[in-house]
């Protein structure tokens, strides 16, 4: 039973998982109980323990009381169960049965290999082609040459241990000689942790527990009704989360790593000039933000053979690592060009001009349009980067586990912003959006310009009059960044400034607190406007 202890002021309840038995402040829950909700609990369990332990349970007062309805796992693998309803409608999801398809990915992708529609990503010996950079060590692959070559195109390391890349994963098998199963990942995450599911044919979700997941999984191929897939899985707030290390370029690139507010002083630091906030905001903004901070970076996906992830491009333009722990993948890949956005665009939004509701595979109108779809093959062991745009599709020929992770960076800040606008316009629900994206562009503007700033501080000593001075400032600021970093976060000023001058509540309420917005997106504009076109005149002399 859940303890609580009362008073006039207070009510408190303790957590009954095993291990746990912390006290909580029950006016700061959510939702808030009172003496008689917490009364009414058999047992009580925090949300640290619910995932690992199950959800709380009320007491039972009467044969009238209603009970929580729980999932059957055979309804759940029989499409019957989420297609059939009194009223015509999906369960728990919400759209007409008629505007459902099954659609039977694995043919067509057999169907247009057979035709060799799809392009090997890897260009064969002699011949031009492929979409794959290629690289001869996982080391190469570092800040440092992102920063020099710029990161555009997709890298595969097919013979490289995880960790020349800095990468960390769970061994194989424990001292002990047992396997990291999917059964593992329960245990570590939480058998009780809602997914979202996907249903491969028609590419809508529903919601297991990670239990009920791994029992789905555990059943024979042959025995299984339906073709499912988990992709949405976040787990660095876990046990998991410790066994798993992003690669070394992802930390070392990562805006949330390197610019969301860590410390108090990191929140102190972008009060505006003239502003001074007590100690005690102060820590209830840092405490804010550390519950707001993106977490994006480690994902497990765990896909049933035969499972297909239609074509899409990561939220916010993100970057992606991908490390296949077991199984086999297939990519599809689609360059971003402007041309083949826009046809992605249309596809996206069901609005390529066709008025039946025929499912239309986005390669077949890419190769219409001139355009070419490459075909990459993973195996366990291999780690796969995918650059900021690129469309690609996943199909899963054998049961597969995998861990990955999200990044946005410096080195694609165009890009990036390209696709997050055209989210907007597609209007992608937030669920599905990265997380408090806006905010984390305002950090990484103030952290640039700071960075300038330094730049001009350390030679001070050079500037020895007026006339010169802005010359020299612009000189050693383009010869400190790439000229597609200051094109990118130029880029990034001209969409603050028009956020900033947004009567939106949701951009609003992106805005970081005490933070004056306006003369950040307006410096940071003007001086990158400089920057650019200094960098253009140079190249322009050089040319002569």
């Amino acid at each position: 039973m859940g303890d609580s202890t009362s008073s006039e002021d207070e009510i408190m309840i303790q957590c009954d998982a095993p291990g746990c038995g912390k006290w909580f402040d029950a006016i700061d829950l959510t939702p808030p109980l009172s003496s008689h909700t917490a009364s009414q609990y058999e047992t009580w369990h925090c949300e640290h323990c619910i995932p690992y332990h199950g959800p709380s349970r009320l007491r039972l007062r009467r044969a009238g009381l209603r009970k929580r309805k729980r999932i059957n796992f055979v309804e759940l693998n029989d499409p019957g169960f989420f297609m059939a309803s009194e009223n015509g409608h999906r369960r728990d999801i919400g759209l007409a049965t008629n505007d459902v398809q099954d659609v039977d990915f694995a043919e067509m992708i057999r169907v247009r290999s057979g035709k060799g529609v799809f392009r090997p990503g890897r260009s064969r010996s002699g011949r031009k082609g492929g979409c794959l950079l290629k690289l001869a060590k996982g080391e190469e692959f570092n800040a440092t040459y992102v920063a020099k070559h710029g990161f555009r195109r997709p890298v595969l390391f097919a013979n490289t241990r995880p960790s020349q890349l800095g990468l960390r994963v769970p061994p194989p098998r424990d001292k002990e000689g047992v396997p990291f199963t999917y059964t593992t990942v329960a245990e570590l995450v939480g058998p009780f942790r809602p997914i979202q599911v996907i249903d491969t044919a028609t590419q809508l979700t529903t919601e297991y527990t990670l239990k009920e997941w791994v029992e789905y999984l555990e059943t024979p191929a042959k025995d299984r009704t339906r073709v499912l897939n988990v992709i949405t899985l976040e787990f660095s707030q876990t046990p998991l989360g410790t066994l798993v290390t992003e690669p070394k370029l992802a930390r070392d690139v990562d805006f949330v790593n390197l610019h969301w507010p860590k410390t108090l002083e990191d929140v102190r630091k972008c009060v505006g000039r003239g502003h001074r906030v007590a100690a005690d905001e102060l820590l209830d903004q840092l405490e804010e933000l550390k519950n707001d901070r993106p977490r994006v970076t480690k994902y497990c996906l765990m896909s049933a053979a035969g499972s297909y992830t239609d074509f899409h491009i990561d939220f916010g333009g993100t970057a992606v690592w991908y490390h296949l722990f077991s199984g086999r993948k297939i990519f599809y890949f689609i360059e971003p060009s402007p041309e083949n956005i826009k046809i992605y665009s249309k596809w996206a939004t069901n609005a390529s001009g066709s008025k039946t509701s025929t499912y239309e595979f986005l390669p077949d109108l890419i190769l219409a349009a001139g355009g070419e779809v490459y075909e990459v093959v993973l195996r366990k062991g291999q780690t796969l980067f995918i650059p900021s745009g690129w469309m690609h599709a996943v199909f899963t020929p054998e049961d597969s586990l995998v861990f990955g992770g999200n990044f946005v960076h410096r080195h694609s800040l165009e890009m990036q912003l390209n696709i997050y606008r055209l989210e907007r316009q597609m209007k992608v629900g937030m669920d599905f959006r990265f997380p408090n994206y806006q905010k984390l562009m305002w950090f990484c503007a103030w952290d640039f310009l700071e960075e300038c700033n330094r730049l001009r501080r350390r030679n001070r000593n050079i500037f020895f009059n007026d006339k010169v001075t802005d010359q020299l400032k612009l000189q050693i600021i383009c010869k400190t960044y790439s000229p597609h970093i200051l094109k990118g976060y130029k880029a990034l000023a001209k969409e603050l400034e028009r956020w900033a001058t947004s009567k939106a509540k949701c951009t609003t309420e992106q805005y970081p607190e005490n933070m004056n917005v306006l003369a950040l997106s307006a410096q940071l504009g003007e001086l990158m406007k400089e920057c650019v076109a200094y960098v253009d005149k140079e190249q322009k002399e050089k040319l002569r």
